[in-house]
């Protein structure tokens, strides 16, 4: 993967490597500069990180002042057989590529959970992280989503696929419907829209686009037709994340291999972020209150952190704040940790 590098004049370079993946990285871009004078309390919901070192989804207190003391980490999750898990999805588990925290009217609005990892995917019960509906499942899978009726949405970056799982039909149920999407990275439900907003490429013309799509049929045998209407080409190649916009129900999150954005869903354009247009961001959101919070590669930093991610180049052992205007507020630093996506814990589609 490339980027661009600023060396006096700008020399634009097509980014032409495979989207960010669970894969080896980029050359570095630079990270925040500006120290804050003291370390602060950010109010907000917890923040949901999918750890590769550990291989568990950890979520952290924001008020934390200090991540790596024991009351600031609220909640971890892998999945064990006592939970209902077969040996096999435990062994398959290295961490998780998406976590998304749901309230669900048809289950007498209790929480569940979805995650996305490599090579599996699971529902749970939150918190209690018993096992609703899971499988081992080959393709890359970089992001996983809820859909309201109680069915599982997957992204495949390598099987080049948006799939809907029947899971709402049973723990076991194997019925899935499937719409062609290369190097698929994100899904996320939209109620506003009805509909189911993604980003891949193009497999006829290979135009790297944001898109959405349809969840039709019925629940025990969903399909998918796109919403032609909402295809947009994205502003850089290898589009990656897609986040609720909490505060704006037209706006959303988008990023990739070459930038930030914010989506306005009606004008069908792109606004540069205000965090300063960071490359490689894998996991991005915002509180409720207005605060940004992202994971960047250490690999993509320069300088890169003096304590880093030492497993793989696509992770990070640090969390980034930033004000809603985009000033750098601080960092949370993990001992160890390889985050790879962080997510606002909030159980709200928006």
């Amino acid at each position: 993967m490339r980027r661009i590098i600023l060396m006096g004049v700008a020399i634009a370079w097509v980014i032409s490597q495979a989207a960010c993946s669970k894969k080896p990285g980029a050359n570095p871009a630079p990270g925040p500069t500006v120290n804050p004078p003291v370390v602060q309390a950010y109010p907000g919901f917890q923040l949901a990180l999918t750890n590769d070192a550990s291989k568990q989804v950890e979520l952290y207190d924001p008020m934390a002042t200090d991540w790596n003391a024991t009351e600031a980490k609220k909640w971890r999750w892998s999945p064990t057989t006592s939970l209902g898990f077969s040996t096999n999805e435990v062994k398959s588990f290295g961490g998780g590529t998406d976590f998304k925290v749901r309230k669900m009217k048809i289950w007498q609005d209790a929480s569940y959970a979805v995650i996305s990892d490599n090579g599996m995917a699971a529902l749970i019960a939150y918190p209690s992280g018993q096992r609703v509906w899971s499988k081992v499942i080959s393709g890359n899978l970089h992001s996983a989503e809820l859909l309201p009726n109680g069915n599982i949405a997957l992204a495949a970056a390598d099987g080049n696929w948006i799939r809907v799982y029947a899971s709402s039909q049973g723990a076991d149920n194997n019925t899935y419907t499937e719409y062609s999407l290369g190097a698929a990275h994100a899904v996320l439900w939209d109620p506003v829209i009805n509909g189911l907003w993604v980003t891949g490429q193009d497999l006829t013309n290979n135009a790297h686009i944001l898109t959405a799509l349809a969840v039709g049929g019925t629940d025990a045998d969903p399909e998918l037709t796109e919403l032609k209407q909402y295809r947009v080409t994205l502003p850089t190649a290898w589009g990656h994340e897609i986040s609720a916009y909490y505060g704006n129900t037209n706006l959303l999150w988008v990023t990739t291999n070459g930038g930030e954005y914010v989506f306005n869903k009606t004008a069908k354009t792109f606004s540069v972020s205000p965090t300063n247009n960071l490359t490689f961001v894998k996991g991005i959101g915002n509180q409720p209150g207005g605060q940004i919070v992202l994971v960047r590669p250490d690999a993509n930093k320069n300088p890169r952190p003096a304590i880093s991610c030492s497993l793989n180049n696509w992770s990070s052992g640090t969390v980034d704040f930033y004000t809603s205007g985009g000033q750098w507020q601080g960092s949370r630093i993990v001992n160890g940790a390889c985050f790879y996506k962080v997510k606002i814990v909030y159980d709200n589609y928006q």
